[in-house]
């Protein structure tokens, strides 16, 4: 197949561009002109186009002489990848989006409702991919910065009890659930969950972080709604925070996710958080981020 894929500079993206040129698919990679990360395509035996996936001519453009597009620069442009899709002719699209779009709190889950329910009604051959916090490298957003904390730090703190269920997903394992959704007809029309193997607490996934990297913090336990009601004066004031106050908010939640139909359809099969961050530990070990 000809495939566009947008988002290939990121860690999730990045690694489904080594599964489809491994499979032999042509590959066309979209990238912004000013993107800070293109140097990580170099060599890569992938099409390289300049534009944004913001923008719908840009894409209409990338779209030619292509047999689908693997969105994965973020569902908030789902508009212009339907409308340029559409246009160019290209029916089969697979999004890829998040399982923030559960979330029992409108201000996370909204707008990811409202631009999966655009992609449903596009009339095109649309699957939408839900990870769940993808983990894996220092190019995760959230787990390597656990990782690095820990490794320096001999207390830890936990907002609340620490008793609330998280499902990283190690980002191989996402990119092959992704890549088997684009190979299997049976995924057409349908949306997935693509979370790790099983729901961990809070406070496991610390202690589990802590045992790879060889350490054994002191847990400090900080109440939740005095820590929110701090970090919104601050943003009222516009300070500039390593976290936000509904960030805070959604440690009430679980974020914990089944997987049947992923597994049934794409033989989905993610491995357990205690494997995949022990690898991510040995990465960056290699890379001097951590201690040996």
């Amino acid at each position: 197949m000809r495939i566009l894929l947008t988002g290939a500079t990121g860690l999730l993206g990045g690694e489904l561009l080594r599964l489809l040129l491994a499979e032999g698919h042509e590959t066309r990679c979209l990238i912004r002109a000013d993107s800070p990360n293109a140097s990580r395509l170099a060599g890569e035996r992938a099409e390289i186009l300049r534009g944004d996936a913001a923008r719908e001519e840009d894409l209409y453009r990338a779209l030619g002489d292509t047999d689908a597009i693997l969105h994965v620069a973020g569902i908030e442009y789902a508009p212009p990848v339907v409308r340029a899709a559409s246009r160019a002719g290209v029916e089969r699209i697979l999004i890829v989006g998040s399982t923030s779009a559960h979330s029992a709190y409108a201000f996370r889950s909204g707008p990811k409702v409202r631009m999966e329910e655009l992609v449903r009604g596009s009339g095109l051959a649309w699957t939408i991919l839900r990870p769940s916090m993808i983990y894996g490298s220092e190019r995760d957003r959230n787990v390597h910065r656990l990782l690095r904390f820990l490794d320096r730090s001999p207390v830890f703190p936990v907002f609340g009890p620490g008793t609330n269920l998280w499902q990283p997903v190690y980002y191989e394992d996402c990119a092959r659930g992704v890549f088997e959704a684009l190979q299997r007809p049976a995924s057409v029309h349908r949306s997935y969950d693509l979370p790790g193997a099983e729901p961990l607490t809070y406070l496991d996934l610390v202690k589990i972080a802590a045992a790879a990297l060889g350490r054994s913090p002191s847990i400090v336990r900080l109440p939740i709604e005095p820590i929110r009601w701090a970090l919104a004066a601050a943003e009222r004031l516009r300070l500039p925070l390593p976290v936000d106050s509904g960030q805070v908010t959604r440690l009430r939640e679980d974020k914990a996710y089944p997987y049947e139909q992923a597994r049934h359809d794409l033989d989905y099969a993610p491995r357990p958080f205690r494997e995949g961050i022990v690898l991510e530990v040995a990465r960056l070990r290699k890379l001097g981020m951590v201690r040996s």
